[in-house]
């Protein structure tokens, strides 16, 4: 250093000599967890635009704003696409498409051992999910609250709110909604529909921690292998903040067709050159 110098200058290069070393630990430090979340992304472009943020609204009609609520409800320890089937088929066999506030008030008013009955055998003769008891419980209690907190309209929950958290906190007050699901659900709402600020809102919007995105967040070493569902959403943050349920969609089909809880097919998933593989985490 030019010991000539004036001292504010030699003071202003000492601090940006000591950000830059500061920057470089930190580099260093998430560098391969950077390469993860780059994987990650990439792998995401090449699927079939899911996640894909539209440009603008499309409005939720009444009837599938409705399916939307009892889909939520029945995503979880079943098929996606069964979840979502049979949540369609519940609206269309107690709804009205002419009357948002039908399936709600016949959820309210049928009688619960016709209503347990219909869950365990009116899906072609089976159950519509594997927790059918427990959605013969939580749906009159879910409708008794759209009729009464939003006038029988569950669009009233995300129509004209633009703070993610909010729309959230709605959603899980409605039984069998809880974190995981509502996460998922402002995501859909927010990229599928363009609503909640649609494009503006995506750095509000998380990762759903589900079995699946923990296992590859653990085994590609984002995580720690006891790490928490709040330390997942908190790294996915960090890693990729202007849109952090980014990462959810690949990590989840990653999870789901190689990173298998059993004999995982390293040599075919799309991240194996930046994992490090960390089995039984």
């Amino acid at each position: 250093m030019d010991h000539h110098q004036p001292r504010e200058r030699r003071a202003v290069l000492v601090l940006l000599r000591l950000k830059s070393m500061r920057y470089l630990v930190t580099t260093k430090n998430f560098s391969p967890k950077n390469k993860i979340a780059l994987a990650l992304r990439k792998y995401r472009k090449s699927m079939e635009d899911w996640v894909k943020p539209i440009d603008g609204i499309r409005r939720f009609r009444a009837s599938s704003a409705n399916a939307f609520i009892l889909g939520v409800m029945f995503d979880r320890n079943i098929p996606a696409g069964r979840a979502w089937e049979a949540a369609e088929w519940v609206n269309d066999s107690l709804g009205d498409p002419g009357d948002i506030t039908a399936l709600w008030r016949n959820l309210v008013e049928i009688e619960a051992k016709r209503l347990l009955g219909f869950l365990q055998y009116g899906y072609g003769g089976k159950a519509f999910h594997r927790y059918y008891k427990t959605l013969a419980r939580q749906l009159p209690t879910a409708a008794q609250i759209i009729l009464n907190s939003y006038n029988g309209d569950p669009r009233s929950i995300w129509n004209n709110q633009r703070d993610v958290e909010v729309v959230r906190e709605r959603l899980e007050e409605i039984p069998g909604i809880g974190p995981a699901l509502s996460r998922m659900a402002v995501l859909i709402l927010a990229t599928t529909y363009g609503l909640l600020g649609g494009k503006q809102s995506l750095p509000q919007v998380d990762i759903k921690p589900d079995v699946q995105v923990m296992r590859v967040f653990r085994r590609s070493g984002l995580i720690a292998p006891k790490a928490t569902e709040s330390e997942a959403i908190k790294i996915a943050r960090l890693l990729n903040p202007e849109f952090p349920a980014e990462l959810d969609p690949p990590s989840w089909e990653i999870g789901q067709k190689w990173c298998r809880p059993t004999s995982p097919k390293c040599s075919d998933c799309p991240i194996s050159v930046e994992c490090p593989k960390l089995f039984g985490k």
